[in-house]
This record gives C-alpha cells, structure tokens and sequence, in this order.
C-alpha cells in the first residue's frame, strides 16, 4: 500500500477574520448574542463594519478548518484544503497567505463575488462573538472537493459549518464517500451549538460515517439533546463514533480513542481571547495522531497549544510551535 502524501486534507469555509477588541459597554451597544456565531447578509456586514471604521482590525485568513490546517501545517505536518474565495483583495490575500503556510489549495477565485468574512468581537472576559457572511463560501459544492487529494490523504476533516448550506451538505456527502472507498479516516468538527441545533440531522448523518469527532461541552449537551449529566452526554458520543473529543473549556478535555478514555487536564492560562481555540485544540490532536500518539497525549499537546491560543488574540500561533509541542517531550 502506498503511504498517503498528505496528513489531512479539510474542506470548509474561507473567510477573512477581522478580529476587534471592545469593552462590554459598546458590545451591549450592539445589541449582540454573546459567544455565538451569526450568519449577516452582506450589506448587514458592511453597516456592521462601518461602525468600526477606524478601529485597530486584526486581518488574517481563517474559517474554522482552515485554521486546523494552518496548526497541523505550522506543526510540520503536509495539508490541502478545499475551499472557495472570491476574485476580490481579500481572496487574493487568502491564497496567498495560505500559499505562504504550506497549504495545498485547489481553489480559484470566483469572480462577481465577495470573499467570506468574520467580524470577531473579542470583549474584556475573552469571550468572541461571530459576525459571518460568508461570501463565496457559500457556493461551496461537490465540484470544489478534490478526489485526488482526498485519496492521497490519512485524513479526512470536515468542518461542521458546511452543513448549513444545500451545496455544503452535498460537498460533505461527496467528500465522505470518497474517503470511506479509498480507506481514508474521517474526523467532523461540530463547530458551533446552532449546527447541531438546526442541522443535526445532516451532521448525524456524517457523525455515524466517521471515525473522530471533536466537540464542546456545548455542543455536545445539543448533540445528546435533553441529557444534562456531562458523563451520559460523553457516553453518547461513544456510542456514535469510535473515537471521541470533548473539550471542556478551563476543564481541559475528555477524550476516547483506541478503546481507552482520558481525562486532559488543562493547562492554566490568563485568557484574552477564545478565537480558534477549539481549532487548534483539533488541529494539535491530529497532528499527535499522525506522529503515532496516543490518544491521551495527542490530548495533552492539543490543550497545551489552545491554552497559548486562548492567551494571546487570533486564532493563529505565532513564533516557535513546534517548541512549544517539543518542549511536552512527546514527539
């Protein structure tokens, strides 16, 4: 058997993260939902931004899985990633910035389009308020996922946004069937409470194809439905794939994977922002797989490398990772 040429290859959304400091006077201002992830149309994200026209925005490509390919590619490990942008300033800012990470992108800018962004609210408790429009994103469809990288993969990572579009679901069906055929293992992200809410039935969907997820408590309480008991919704997970992530904010995190269950314990932190932690987190428990890891201290290098996440704002490492995951004595 040829050995697979790409560690993990993701699909999801591209967006550009416009991340923005504010303190809770001006976030209730607003009139927001803390915490949560809201899609705008595009002319409610342009009245959005116009009100912090001269405010100190932090740019960067970003897109939940996108910022799991970003971590595993930082950390050494090969990625691709299927995704679309437009043919505008921010999508030729996207592919570039991604180019310049090691990302093998297949994507070519839509024209007549805008590129997806995300106004990230990041308030004094570190809390980080969503505001999307997805742009071209949402036109992601079966035609933007790459059978030949999928196939030259191990990995097959599914960003749980996709399910909140016709085109997206299709693009996951495609995706999932094409990794199950060439034995490729699929990991899904649930991504955030309100996927699973309104579209839980396309993520079970996938949930029972797959061989990992990853979730927060959150969103695992609104996977198991009424259940409350934190062991009985973690049991559930079980019961639904062989191998199972559940983060668990400051807690650290549960994890079960070759049969055996482990408690992460976290990593004390002085939170600034909680932008990508998750993200990370996923993208620092594949990368331990792909070294041969277990799953105990995959979890431990994925906490150790959120909790540098949530202490600094973005989502994106800086400086030397691959230090910080060496210095666990791990790898």
């Amino acid at each position: 058997m040829v050995k697979p040429i790409i560690d993990v290859y993701g699909i999801g959304n591209a967006i550009i993260d416009l991340q923005v400091q504010i303190d809770e006077s001006r976030f209730q201002d607003l009139g927001l939902e803390k915490g949560g992830m809201k899609l705008l149309e595009q002319d409610e994200q342009k009245q959005l931004l116009s009100s912090f026209e001269g405010s100190d925005l932090n740019r960067a490509s970003g897109g939940s899985a996108a910022n799991t390919m970003i971590a595993l590619a930082q950390l050494g490990a090969s990625t691709g990633y299927g995704c679309i942008v437009a043919d505008d300033e921010n999508g030729r800012f996207y592919l570039e910035e991604m180019k310049e990470l090691g990302i093998e992108l297949h994507a070519r800018p839509v024209p007549g389009e805008v590129t997806g962004t995300s106004v990230i609210l990041i308030t004094p408790d570190a809390e980080r308020t969503m505001n999307t429009h997805l742009g071209a994103s949402a036109l992601f469809g079966p035609e933007h996922v790459s059978e030949e990288m999928i196939r030259m993969s191990s990995w097959l990572y599914v960003e749980g946004y996709l399910f909140s579009s016709e085109g997206g679901r299709a693009a996951v069906d495609k995706a999932v069937a094409i990794a199950i055929e060439a034995n490729v293992k699929i990991a899904v992200t649930f991504s955030d409470g309100f996927i699973v809410e309104v579209f839980g039935d396309a993520l079970r969907k996938t949930v029972a194809e797959a061989d990992l997820i990853f979730a927060n408590l959150n969103e695992a309480h609104s996977f198991a439905g009424e259940e409350d008991d934190e062991d009985k919704v973690f049991e559930m997970l079980r019961q639904s794939v062989s191998s199972v992530v559940m983060t668990r904010g400051e807690k650290g995190a549960r994890v079960f994977h070759d049969g055996v269950e482990s408690l992460i314990d976290p990593f004390p932190v002085e939170a600034v922002d909680e932008t990508g932690a998750g993200d990370m987190f996923a993208g620092g428990f594949l990368f331990g797989l792909s070294q041969g890891l277990s799953g105990a201290d995959s979890g431990k290098l994925a906490c150790r490398l959120a909790s540098e996440v949530v202490g600094q704002l973005g989502p994106r490492l800086t400086g030397d990772i691959r230090g910080i995951a060496s210095s666990l004595n791990l790898l």
